[in-house]
């Protein structure tokens, strides 16, 4: 049995989680908004919005970007779309006819 400490880090950990993934879907919708833009249009607090970014940028789905908008810094959060996690000899490996098809195998295996 866990203690209540673990139990309640480990929820703390799911909860970020999914607050991270619908952050980087909200950034994936709506690109090019600073960490104060992006927490007004979701509806958030500045510093959950600025905690889950670091979280992000720590994972390397997102990136940021230091600029000076009327004469205050801000920070552009954009994120990386999945071709940029390859180079471009996978990504042309990737696009060959039958790379997938060891995969599809696995998961039609898993499902049935």
């Amino acid at each position: 049995m866990l203690s209540k400490t673990i139990q309640a880090v480990r929820k703390r950990e799911e909860l970020a989680e999914d607050v991270d993934w619908e952050l980087y879907r909200w950034v994936e919708r709506n690109p090019g908004l600073n960490i104060y833009a992006l927490a007004k249009s979701i509806g958030w607090l500045h510093g959950k919005v600025y905690s889950s970014v670091k979280r992000l940028e720590d994972d390397g789905l997102v990136k940021l970007e230091k600029i000076i908008i009327n004469g205050r810094s801000a920070s552009i959060v954009t994120y990386r779309r999945w071709q940029d996690f390859f180079t471009p000899e996978e990504l042309e490996e990737i696009q060959q006819p039958g790379y997938f098809d060891e995969v599809e195998a696995i998961l039609k295996k898993a499902t049935s």
